[in-house]
């Protein structure tokens, strides 16, 4: 295999004692990655897998699992050449690139999975033990061992990794004492036949034998589990990842050719020990059995810890504080303890095939999420992302894909149990909002599908009717303005609309519709609390986002603004303007709405009522001009669409009362009742509507009406202002006047 090649410079960093431990690429990420995955499954299983599916059908399944391990690993490798892995390895990359949350549902699922894996290695060492010693008793030897890695762990990690060092030596031992027993090179060709078949009765399946044989390949999850102490990680996982992954998958393949030539498939099948019986030497291959198995779990018992400290750290977990408790030399104890309290339940309940199956889910649930983050990095295209280590993308997109094939085909009902319980816990964290010491990527994400889906839109006709929604536009010269209107707007775009407050710093002209005796010191002071308010309301599930301009007085700044969004995709469509008709000068108030228009933007403009305000926020008044009668205007420019979907609004969100008037004459009065009750049923308008038809005229039936709560009078993109002024003189009742964008379709 091919290793890629690095210029990095060589590095020289100051010795850690007594402080937290620093390793190099063989220590702390060749030897760990190496040991998890020449363990257990290669010296007790590999030979039940020859037998069950033959050298053929074995070396496909090596290949199959090594190739989405190589894929994860090469992933790994680019991503932590461009970013500075923390402590808990996997977990620390994919908090980094899609946040907390993201990184605890698969934190949570690896750490549980690492602790069945010391439950595997254990179990592993105990069944060659009893073989040799047929009269010790099991839950003795577990209990024994277990003691003997707990202390190992807890008493000094220094000498934990040294003694690493040792057992890989007895691991090469082991594998020189199995090639040279019996002349396997001069029969390679024979091998291929032996176990091509299932026996009869048999229930192994190809993909049960793939469950168990899968955890032999996820040793790189051990071999940057300590990445809080490597000393140079991004130099050292990939060098000492993809090295170990090259050698061992060539030690698989010898061993499974190995397998086909000393023994028939019924030996393979029934003895688990035929490696060992099969050897030159069988006491090293005992050796190399015992010490890998109690290697590999040593290895996995200093990560898991570490991994659920790193969780505690962010939050993740549940009792944090308890589990971020260290001892002099940085050691989580306290994470230890509890980690050893579920290894040994394990031990108590487990044996080792379904304990392999189990740790399969786990591991592909990683494999998915790691290369998932490579694949989004890339696709992003952030000059931010710039690992020494490129990878096509075809590379983690195999990777995620392939695992997730590999979860259904094992077991369909396990895969979506297990994919349920990481939606689960991704679900109980946002919950818990959880706040990240640094960014991430989710936000270029959302940007990257908004750029998609701003170029489609411009690509498609347009026509917006049937997925139109209020975003609303408030220009501000103070935030009293915004406190002041914000329950009126959230009433009217809950749940899915939209608020952009802009932010209006004149420069020359104080004078403004909002407040007449405003001073400078007063405006710049109001706006400067803008990004905070605007952060508080984005919490009542209205999206709001907020920009400061500077312009010379108050109408060119809206002016401006309208202009400028026109030719956005996403554009607000709403401008609301918080003041009576009569307080902007009839001119500017003129080119207000004429930009409106030619904007593609409707307008309201809030007249409230000092004294009522909104009053109770029940009832809601919505005034149709009588000309609406006339059925050529059923289905064109009927001018008050926007009125009308605003009413709903407030009668879903104020769960009030809507009331519909019409002023007619008396010869029109029953065809105006039919016409607003047919426009009701066509625009799915609650039953309970109730209808107001008056002969009088309207200024004489507006002051006589009901108080209501908001009185809602549609108006034309050129109105006579001098008409709102006179109907703004009416007291005791607030106003809103609407006028349409031409965007919307209350038929829709």
């Amino acid at each position: 295999m091919k290793l890629p090649v690095f210029t990095l410079p060589k590095l020289k960093f100051p010795s850690a004692k007594p402080g937290p431990l620093k390793l190099n690429a063989f220590t702390g990420v060749f030897v760990p990655t190496f040991l998890s995955i020449i363990g257990v499954i290669l010296y007790l299983r590999l030979g039940s897998l020859v037998g069950n599916l033959g050298v053929l059908g074995t070396l496909s399944i090596i290949l199959l699992a090594v190739s989405v391990t190589i894929a994860t690993g090469l992933s790994l490798s680019s991503i932590t050449t461009n970013i500075k892995i923390g402590a808990g390895g996997p977990y620390s990359i994919i908090s980094k690139t899609l946040g907390l949350e993201v990184g605890g549902s698969v934190g949570i699922p690896l750490y549980l999975a690492q602790i069945f894996s010391v439950a595997l290695y254990l179990l592993g060492f105990t069944e060659v033990w009893q073989w040799l010693f047929p009269n010790h008793p099991t839950q003795l030897i577990l209990l024994g061992v277990f003691t003997l890695l707990f202390f190992s762990v807890v008493l000094s990690t220094r000498l934990a990794i040294k003694l690493q060092i040792v057992v890989f030596g007895f691991v090469l031992l082991s594998l020189v004492s199995i090639w040279s027993g019996g002349e396997w090179w001069t029969k390679i060709t024979e091998t291929l036949t032996v176990g091509t078949s299932t026996p009869p009765g048999s229930d192994a399946t190809y993909w049960a034998l793939f469950a168990i044989f899968f955890p032999a390949v996820t040793g790189l999850m051990a071999g940057i589990g300590l990445s809080g102490q490597l000393s140079d990680s991004k130099r050292q996982i990939p060098i000492g990842i993809l090295t170990a992954v090259g050698i061992t998958t060539v030690i698989y393949i010898l061993c499974t050719l190995w397998l086909g030539t000393v023994a028939d498939a019924a030996t393979l099948r029934n003895d688990t020990m035929a490696m060992i019986n099969q050897a030159a030497w069988p006491s090293l291959v005992i050796i190399g059995v015992l010490a890998a198995t109690f290697s590999s779990a040593l290895t996995t018992f200093m990560a898991a810890p570490r991994l659920l400290f790193a969780m505690a750290d962010n939050r993740v977990v549940p009792f944090s504080p308890l589990f971020l408790r260290v001892n002099k030399r940085q050691d989580p104890y306290a994470a230890i303890i509890f980690s050893s309290g579920l290894v040994l339940f394990l031990l108590l309940i487990g044996n080792l095939n379904s304990i392999a199956s189990v740790l399969t889910m786990f591991f592909l649930i990683t494999y998915v999420m790691i290369n998932l983050v490579v694949f989004i990095e890339q696709s992003l295209g952030a000059v931010s992302f710039r690992p020494t280590l490129k990878i096509p993308k075809l590379v983690p997109l195999y990777g995620a894909t392939v695992s997730v094939l590999f979860m259904f085909l094992i077991n369909a009902l396990v895969g979506l149990m297990a994919l349920s319980i990481l939606l689960l816990t991704y679900l109980f964290l946002v919950q818990r909002r959880l706040e990240a010491r640094e960014g991430d990527v989710r936000s270029g994400i959302f940007a990257m599908v908004a750029e998609w889906a701003a170029k489609k839109v411009m690509l498609l006709p347009e026509n917006r009717t049937h997925t139109w929604k209020p975003n609303v536009l408030l220009p501000v010269v103070t935030t009293r303005t915004l406190l002041g209107n914000f329950p009126l707007i959230k009433a009217l775009t809950f749940p899915n609309g939209t608020m952009t407050v802009l932010g209006l710093k004149l420069t020359d002209s104080l004078r403004t519709p909002e407040d007449a005796n405003l001073t400078k010191s007063e405006a710049e002071t109001g706006l400067t609390e803008l990004p905070r308010l605007v952060k508080k309301f984005s919490k009542e599930k209205i999206f709001t986002a907020s920009s400061t301009v500077e312009v010379h007085d108050y109408t060119n700044g809206i002016c401006v603004a309208l202009e400028a969004i026109r030719g956005q995709v996403f554009h607000p469509n709403i401008l609301f303007l918080p003041f009576k008709p009569s307080q902007l000068k009839k001119p500017e108030l003129e080119r207000i709405f004429t930009t409106a228009q030619r904007s593609q933007a409707g307008v309201m403009l809030f007249d409230r009522d000092q004294d009522i305000g909104l009053g109770s926020e029940e009832d809601i008044h919505i005034w149709l001009p009588d000309r609406t009668i006339n059925p050529n205007l059923y289905e064109n420019d009927r001018m008050f669409d926007l009125g009308m979907i605003l009413a709903y609004r407030l009668y879903n969100n104020w769960n009030g009362e809507l009331h519909v008037w019409m002023c007619t004459s008396d010869e029109n009065k029953e065809k105006a009742r039919y016409y607003i009750k047919k426009l009701i049923y066509e625009a799915r308008f609650p039953s309970s509507t109730q209808v107001h038809i008056s002969t009088s005229e309207f200024i004489d039936t507006l002051k006589k009406a009901p108080q209501g709560d908001i009185h809602i009078i549609p108006i034309n993109p050129q109105p006579d202002i001098a008409r709102l002024r006179k109907i703004s003189k009416i007291r005791g009742k607030s106003f809103l006047f609407v006028s349409d964008s031409d965007q919307e379709d209350m038929l829709a």
